[in-house]
């Protein structure tokens, strides 16, 4: 059994492969944590802080492979071949836009991330959490609520933190969130075209092939000062696949504030009037207080092209 999370992964999506692979072990199955990309710079600072094993990366598997889904449950950000593997379990705290053809189990919650899910999981199973797993755990946590900054977080996932800070033992939450967030924000190696698909997925929205790249970080003046190159690697990535549009935003983490970088009119114009932007200039676009993919920008979207 194969357990993976979705393309471009981020620090939830390793983590959580790794974890429920640990999960599904404890509880009697032969199975395999994979990732379908590179890591990040934030994940790579986990990984190395914690010292687990990197998951194998796979482009495909064979048909019929069984699968566990985590942290996604869309084809688009999944395997290419989905539809051809079975689907064993899905551990998830996204919306669901997913037929199968057959029974399978799911666990899906509103809550801050997939590894808050997992923690849960390990309880109801009475599985022990050791110190290394804890610390991952409430990494994953962190990352995909900003340390908690985020509208996505519960309180469920604050008390999550502090239980699994007793095994874990980190002594200042605070600063190791500030660390992941700076190891995050270094780009500097990167270049256009691999900062705006790091963090990047593909939605359609009432018929329109978009795709959403989000980059979080503690350095916004960073991407604003490349504005232009990152305009121009837009235009070459929304032609090359062929997208109606193709949005990028920039997330304050400190100060909780987003900014987007549109590459066309028509992008700008979805951007003024779907989030109420102010123009800072032609194509810097100042969308305020919303810095949450999943809960923010993608419902605004989805009901503006509705």
């Amino acid at each position: 059994m194969y357990i993976y999370g979705h393309k471009n992964p981020d620090t939830d999506a390793i983590v959580s492969a790794v974890v429920a692979s640990r999960l599904y072990k404890a509880l009697g199955y032969e199975c395999q944590a994979l990732r379908l990309g590179e890591l990040n710079k934030e994940t790579q600072f986990v990984q190395e802080y914690f010292g687990f094993a990197i998951p194998e990366l796979k482009e495909a598997l064979p048909d019929g492979s069984q699968v566990v889904l985590v942290d996604h449950n869309e084809i688009s950000q999944s395997l290419d071949n989905l539809n051809e593997l079975e689907i064993f379990a899905i551990i998830d705290h996204h919306k669901f836009n997913l037929k199968t053809s057959s029974p399978l189990n799911i666990r899906a919650e509103i809550i801050g991330s997939t590894a808050s899910i997992l923690y849960k999981m390990f309880v109801e199973n009475s599985i022990e959490i050791d110190k290394q797993t804890a610390g991952m755990l409430i990494a994953a946590i962190i990352s995909d609520t900003l340390y908690f900054r985020s509208p996505t977080s519960t309180e469920q996932d604050r008390e999550i933190v502090e239980k699994l800070n007793k095994i874990a033992g980190i002594a200042d939450l605070e600063t190791f969130s500030l660390q992941m967030f700076d190891a995050k924000s270094d780009l500097s190696e990167f270049t256009p075209e691999q900062i705006i698909t790091m963090d990047y997925k593909p939605f359609d929205f009432n018929g329109k092939k978009f795709c959403i790249g989000v980059m979080e970080t503690t350095s916004p003046d960073f991407a604003l000062n490349m504005q232009q190159q990152l305009i121009e690697a837009q235009v070459k990535i929304k032609s090359e696949n062929n997208l109606d549009g193709l949005l990028f935003f920039v997330v304050d983490i400190l100060h909780e504030q987003s900014t987007a970088i549109t590459c066309s009119e028509f992008e700008t114009q979805t951007v003024l009037e779907a989030f109420e932007a102010s123009q800072v200039s032609e194509q810097i676009l100042n969308v305020g207080s919303i810095v949450s993919r999943k809960k923010q920008i993608v419902p605004i979207l989805e009901a503006y092209f509705s």
